[in-house]
């Protein structure tokens, strides 16, 4: 149907369903379709029009799986998008379009994968996972997962029952900002992959997150010794 916030888009009503605080300053958004099946792809990501002029796309968060929803999580600072969407009750009317996005699982399950979340970038990773979990897909993966401080890492407990249940599944956390800390705190750079990669040429590389970081991430892991052919980036604006 015509947006009635964007007259000349073509769009799917929707009602927020829930939100909730998954973590430290970072909400989850989730959206009824109202009966509609959007289908798409693990990774990809969607727009959402709330008011007249304001609009804004993320990474989708639930699996394909899940029919008749999308989902987003968000950082909540201080942004005209996030300051209306905040204040929305559930149950309002939003409006979801245009599914876009490259950043996706690649079809053969044999290369080993190395995903790299910078902050909010872990969210195209949780589609992914819940989707590889579902499909009992044969993928191994190692999820280096990098943010300020541990309050700050949404959909933690998911990903560490996720690393129990799945030997195929690693889980590396580095804290860069966290005093409280034991474990790794560095950023992620040539020397980190080199220490936890003996062949670092021999994966698959996915990063996710601000601009800024996933530019330094991605040429770090050219330094290390990868084609840049072997390196997908997706960049995070507007956070």
């Amino acid at each position: 149907m015509e947006s009635k916030f964007f007259p000349d888009k073509i769009v799917m009503p929707a009602k927020i369903k829930s939100k909730r605080e998954v973590a430290k300053k970072t909400m989850l958004f989730e959206y009824d379709l109202l009966g509609e099946v959007i289908d798409f792809k693990p990774g990809q990501y969607f727009h959402v029009a709330i008011a007249q002029g304001v609009k804004h796309h993320f990474t989708i968060v639930n699996s394909p799986n899940e029919k008749g929803i999308m989902s987003h999580a968000i950082r909540m600072r201080d942004s005209e998008f996030k300051n209306i969407l905040r204040d929305l009750p559930i149950g309002a009317d939003v409006e979801v379009y245009k599914i876009k996005g490259e950043f996706v699982l690649p079809e053969d399950t044999s290369k080993s994968l190395v995903f790299i979340a910078l902050g909010i970038g872990i969210t195209p990773y949780i589609s992914m996972l819940r989707y590889i979990k579902e499909e009992r897909l044969k993928f191994k993966i190692t999820l280096i997962y990098s943010d300020s401080d541990k309050q700050s890492l949404a959909f933690l407990e998911e990903l560490e029952q996720y690393s129990k249940d799945n030997s195929n599944f690693r889980l590396i956390l580095t804290l860069t900002g966290d005093k409280s800390w034991t474990g790794e705190k560095r950023h992620v750079n040539e020397g980190f992959i080199k220490d936890y990669f003996d062949n670092p040429a021999d994966f698959l590389y996915y990063v996710s997150g601000p601009p800024k970081a996933v530019e330094a991430v991605a040429a770090s892991i050219e330094k290390s010794g990868v084609d840049k052919s072997n390196i997908k980036t997706e960049i995070f604006t507007g956070y």
